[in-house]
């Protein structure tokens, strides 16, 4: 089953338009034609069974002829990491994140953060991309803050806040009372200042250790991400 993305101003009534390279990719690489079934999401949980109607150099033009509307899984579930300096540590972290089912992704610059430009649209494309490769239909919506201050205050408020933090043993999987949002927050490469400790103690969040090995960035993100998935 392949799933293809439009954005939600490309569906009109019973109609939709894919353009670029999705439209490519339909056409050209597929090799889909007029009279085929495809299946399309516009990220909003929308489910959109099509037949094709028409095919042109970039553009493929689709009828409706089922949909359905999907809900989202409980809690909502927010990655925020420390940013990476390798670009394609953090596009494999982020791509794994939205595979394994976060609704949101919050990047920030740590004080400990080796200095990288963040591509906004390569990770775009990453959670498109990931998105469809999972078969989900709500696409996660990515932010990038300039620091750990924007990155908690805008995004963590009425969650349950959960750092993973390597300078703790045991962790504290208490579920009674399940929040309908979580906040799992993971360092930089260069882990949390003592000062950005100090702060995240303000929001009393619930420390949880990943383990006794030291992990990269990217990959405690996605343990940390894959562990409170398997609690829904």
């Amino acid at each position: 089953m392949n799933l293809f993305y439009v954005k939600p101003g490309d569906v009109q009534g019973k109609s939709i338009v894919i353009d670029g390279q999705e439209a490519i990719h339909i056409s050209k690489v597929l090799r889909y034609s007029e009279g085929d079934q495809v299946i399309v999401t516009d990220g909003l949980g929308n489910e959109y069974d099509c037949k094709i109607i028409n095919v042109k150099k970039k553009s493929v033009y689709l009828e409706i002829v089922n949909s359905e509307r999907h809900t989202e899984t409980n809690p909502k579930i927010t990655l925020c990491m420390g940013i990476i300096k390798k670009r394609d540590r953090l596009e494999f972290a982020v791509e794994k994140a939205v595979e394994l089912g976060v609704s949101k992704i919050v990047l920030f610059e740590g004080e400990h953060s080796q200095k990288g430009r963040v591509r906004e649209d390569r990770l775009e494309s990453t959670v498109v991309s990931a998105m469809k490769q999972s078969l989900r239909f709500f696409l996660p919506e990515v932010f990038v803050e300039k620091n750990i201050s924007d990155a908690v205050s805008k995004h963590a408020e009425n969650t349950k806040f959960i750092l993973a933090d390597e300078t703790v043993a045991k962790s504290d999987r208490d579920k009674k009372g399940q929040p309908s949002e979580l906040f799992l927050m993971v360092g930089p490469e260069g882990g949390f200042s003592s000062s950005e400790r100090e702060y995240l103690k303000n929001f009393n969040p619930t420390f949880y250790s990943l383990g006794g090995h030291r992990l990269r960035a990217e990959t405690a993100a996605i343990v940390m991400v894959d562990r409170f998935v398997r609690l829904q």
